[in-house]
């Protein structure tokens, strides 16, 4: 089979003191499997920040290794909110170990669906990154 050769338009520049304007609405349309850092609204925990924090508190079980070894310190979680606000690809960024990391993605994934991202209007999937302190007091 013979294929194709790309199609290209040749578009003569401006000349001077002509206006050019564009042709019609400039598209800013994204696919449907996109994946958003910065989204026009991002996702949020229902309830918003204090309310995370709270779920975090009530639902944190210290691993006992980490509380023999007296470890402290912050997990970052990288993770997805879909369309529909819920939690998928879930992954440690960074670790401080002795099952402190095993830990924090069990809080992940167990946390309740979030209010979705938005771009343009439409629910999108956002990429998120949280902290999740442990401390042993």
């Amino acid at each position: 089979m013979a294929q194709k050769s790309p199609v290209l338009e040749i578009v003569a520049p401006p000349t001077e003191g002509s206006i050019t304007k564009p042709a019609g609405p400039v598209s800013t349309a994204f696919y449907p499997d996109s994946i958003f850092v910065n989204p026009q609204i991002i996702p949020q925990f229902k309830g918003g920040e204090e309310a995370l924090v709270g779920y975090m508190t009530k639902n944190m079980r210290y691993p006992e290794a980490a509380k023999f070894q007296r470890v402290t310190g912050k997990v970052y979680v990288r993770f997805v909110v879909n369309a529909e606000g819920r939690i998928t690809d879930a992954t440690v960024a960074r670790g401080r170990g002795h099952g402190l990391d095993e830990e924090a993605l069990r809080l992940v994934w167990l946390m309740p669906p979030w209010q979705p991202g938005r771009q343009q209007g439409h629910p999108v999937r956002v990429s998120c990154t949280i902290p999740i302190e442990f401390r042993n007091d």
